[in-house]
């Protein structure tokens, strides 16, 4: 007789505390208003082209550094303004939460581990509980497994962000939904590796999986999320997450696009509407949120708006297939 393998006496520990994965999770999670983009901090004049579009997700910033640069003072101004307009809009928030004020960070930069797990809960719990009802969907960091956002380990990552996080954002809102991981798709980041982590060892913490692809052509998108590769090129996203049992939820591709400063105007509408297209053919893959709204000084030429905000080309192309998705009954 095979006796199974035991579990580590860590993970006996998560997944007894865990929350059920036996989850009822709402049309909102699924297929229906697939289509995001990434907005940081939106304007009202946003929202209001964000509905003229045809767009009812938004991926905001709602950084700790901002909202609680000093311990105890909170900036809620500015995102209760964001919130009152996405629900005046009828558009549905995704909040990102992360980036550690530099009083509670662990190093010298916004970007290295809380120096304290139960700083960073306590604002979690903050945040998550002001917005409850009105925010449903919350992010614990972003992009992790790079460098340019993170500087910790992944087992930092597990132990003193997410699961940590996770907890207390239940605990503030049990009906919150946690997406995550949102890794970065790059050479050299190790995504497969920490992906692959995260799913054995939080995955009953995460009711979405989320996941950032960016490649020089829609098809390379699509084939690194579940194409055909060669066994020396690495798993496909969907190959991991079918290892790990976590293909029973919801995935977003939270972050995807190109710059039109590098393949054009017409170019870069057409990739989009060619990903958006095929992504929907995938029923594994729920929402796509294109990167960005509009155009910004960081990283000009990714918008669907111009720096004046102006619409581009890609805006008008993806309205038309908004569009065509409701004519067709298909939203």
């Amino acid at each position: 007789m095979r006796r199974l393998p035991l579990l580590p006496a860590f993970l006996v520990l998560v997944l007894a505390l865990a929350p059920s994965t036996a989850r009822a999770l709402s049309d909102l999670e699924g297929r229906r208003a697939y289509l995001g983009v990434n907005g940081h901090i939106p304007s009202t004049e946003d929202f209001e082209g964000m509905q003229r579009a045809g767009i009812t997700w938004v991926r905001v910033d709602f950084t700790w550094d901002v909202v609680e640069p000093r311990p105890g003072e909170f900036r809620w101004a500015l995102f209760d303004r964001v919130v009152a307009d996405a629900e005046r809009y009828g558009v549905n928030l995704l909040a990102v939460t992360g980036y550690c004020p530099r009083w509670a960070s662990s190093g010298p930069d916004r970007y290295s581990p809380p120096r304290d797990t139960s700083e960073w809960t306590a604002f979690v719990s903050t945040v998550v509980g002001r917005y409850r009802g009105r925010i449903r969907h919350w992010t614990l960091w972003n992009e992790p497994n790079s460098d340019s956002f993170f500087h910790g380990s992944l087992e930092q990552f597990i132990r003193q962000v997410l699961i940590p996080g996770a907890r207390a954002a239940k605990a503030a809102d049990p009906d919150c939904r946690i997406v995550g991981p949102d890794l970065a798709h790059l050479s050299g980041s190790d995504w497969d590796r920490w992906l692959d982590r995260i799913c054995l060892e939080a995955g009953p913490f995460l009711d979405v999986v989320s996941h950032h692809v960016y490649k020089d052509k829609p098809k390379a998108v699509l084939r690194e999320l579940d194409g055909r590769k060669k066994f020396y090129e690495g798993p496909t996203v969907k190959e991991i997450l079918q290892k790990r049992g976590m293909l029973s939820r919801p995935f977003w591709l939270t972050e995807t696009g190109w710059r039109s400063t590098e393949v054009g105007d017409d170019r870069q509408a057409g990739y989009l509407v060619a990903l958006l297209k095929g992504a929907k053919k995938r029923p594994w893959i729920h929402k796509v949120f294109l990167f960005e709204w509009r155009d910004s000084p960081q990283l000009p030429g990714y918008g669907l708006l111009d720096l004046s905000g102006r619409p581009k080309e890609s805006f008008t192309a993806v309205r038309g297939f908004v569009g065509y998705l409701k004519a067709s009954r298909r939203w």
